[in-house]
């Protein structure tokens, strides 16, 4: 069957959006059963210069559920569990107020939250940290983070919640998954990057996901471009060597940050999608990796729509319907703020992979991104 999926309509698709310079872009990737499938790299990486599938993306918030692997390869070894509340290694979170805004906008700090935060709560944004107007208004009123993660974590401990806890799903973009990165720091007792080098990146091969890249890998990142008003073309949008913009060059987050390339990324994927094996060596259980894609609230819940709940930092598809949501019930993934996208379907053993450099393109509302998943599984219905 693999040799006669026709998965034209794919590149058609992305070329058209080339040739309306509506995209600059892209390299993508199809795996089914371990196997490369479909590949595709077209556009231009700066003007001038043509993409190469090599080319370094900035994953944004494709680094969210490289930290919930993170936390569950932890838990895999005793180290820590979902379940453990959040004060066991900030102190500071035993005590987390709710917060409004006064009509002037500034953060009013009132009760005391009802129920405690788990780990569980930042992995499926429950936790009520970063996760509205109120933490929008934190965020803003902050200015400069602190750097190392241990300090931005205490300090997040001293922030008002929008809600109680496992009560309610919305999405922490740059707060929530950081609290989580640090306690995999005091359960490897080893700083951050150090953890997903030798444990995640290495392992799987990811050679080129850094929050810092070399000169030589800088050399290979993506201009970024913003898509005009009304989509009338693309401009040019100045970044320096910061993986997110209006955070520091080098920034080590759980929430984004990192680089990578298409190729990598897809590595990762297929993990996830041989249930945590890759090369014949087992990273995560199989157990892990279930958690992971399994949703934990009741359908319906504010904060996900009519087709999706939330797993472990991946939005989980729960029913499929064309032109609307074509991805098989129980695949799962996540996208980047800057226009990249994956997803796994554990039913067809598929990982794909979509990378692109638009920093208004709607993250996981990106067209790019419907457009990438109704092809594939439009290629391989028609098969």
């Amino acid at each position: 069957m693999k040799e006669n999926i026709d998965f034209s309509r794919v590149a058609q698709a992305v070329e058209a959006r080339i040739t309306k310079r509506v995209l600059a872009g892209a390299t993508l990737c199809v795996q089914i059963g371990g196997e490369r499938v479909y590949e595709y790299t077209g556009g231009y990486a700066d003007s001038g210069i043509s993409l190469r599938k090599n080319a370094l993306f900035r994953l944004a918030s494709m680094t969210k559920p490289i930290t919930a692997a993170a936390v569950l390869l932890l838990q895999d070894r005793g180290k820590l569990s979902v379940s453990d509340k959040v004060s066991r290694y900030f102190p500071a979170f035993a005590h987390m107020r709710l917060g409004r805004l006064s009509d002037d906008g500034a953060v009013i700090s009132e009760e005391y939250a009802a129920r405690e935060m788990t780990i569980e709560h930042i992995l499926n944004h429950s936790s009520g940290l970063g996760s509205g107007a109120v933490g929008d208004a934190q965020w803003a009123a902050a200015g400069t983070m602190p750097a190392a993660l241990q300090e931005r974590a205490r300090f997040f401990g001293e922030w008002a919640l929008d809600f109680t806890p496992d009560t309610n799903q919305q999405y922490s973009p740059v707060v929530a998954l950081d609290v989580a990165a640090a306690i995999v720091e005091q359960a490897a007792d080893c700083d951050y990057q150090t953890f997903l080098q030798r444990e995640l990146f290495a392992p799987l091969g990811m050679v080129d996901t850094v929050f810092a890249p070399t000169d030589e890998q800088f050399a290979r990142v993506v201009a970024m471009y913003r898509l005009n008003n009304k989509a009338r073309g693309i401009s040019r949008t100045p970044m320096g060597r910061e993986g997110h913009a209006g955070m520091p060059v080098g920034y080590v987050s759980g929430c984004t940050g990192l680089f990578g390339t298409v190729d990598d990324y897809a590595r990762f994927a297929q993990m996830l999608a041989d249930e945590g094996e890759f090369g014949g060596v087992r990273l995560l259980s199989r157990q892990a990796v279930q958690a992971m894609r399994t949703p934990r609230r009741a359908h319906g819940c504010a904060g996900m729509d009519d087709f999706s709940d939330w797993g472990y930092t991946v939005r989980v598809r729960h029913r499929a319907q064309e032109g609307v949501q074509e991805l098989s019930p129980e695949s799962y993934g996540w996208s980047g703020a800057y226009n990249t996208h994956f997803w796994v379907d554990p039913r067809l053993r598929l990982a794909a992979v979509f990378m692109s450099n638009l920093d208004n393109a709607g993250g996981a509302g990106s067209v790019t991104a419907f457009e990438f998943e109704c092809n594939v599984m439009r290629s391989l219905r028609n098969a």
